[in-house]
């Protein structure tokens, strides 16, 4: 299968337009859709959540799609976790996490 995995979109740039006090507004550079960063996913490191330690206005940031709100918000994250995770199911099970999950599926040990 080469479904996109359902909770992140591709990888892409935007640019930071606009501080809030719960994190960023950003555009898409290819789409131009204003989107928002919280606070918590601007990065992995704790300090990120920290108004002081968050990428000035103006920055170019890598984002991928979380999700869209009920409200029509549509949320990023910027954590390079995420950046890293596979983006289709397949790159996942080829994975050699998915490849473990896999064989734990089918009560088989795997190779030894």
């Amino acid at each position: 299968m080469t479904k996109e995995v359902p909770w992140y979109g591709p990888v892409e740039w935007c640019t930071v337009i606009e501080h809030h006090p719960w994190g960023l507004d950003v555009r898409t550079d290819d789409s131009d859709i204003i989107g928002v960063i919280d606070l918590r996913f601007i990065g992995d490191d704790i300090l990120c959540i920290n108004p002081e330690n968050w990428p000035p206005v103006g920055a170019r940031l890598k984002v991928r799609h979380q999700v869209v709100m009920p409200s029509g918000q549509i949320r990023y994250t910027a954590r390079e976790t995420d950046l890293a995770l596979p983006s289709t199911r397949q790159e996942w099970l080829d994975s050699p996490a998915g490849k473990a999950w896999l064989a734990d599926q089918n009560n088989d040990p795997g190779p030894a």
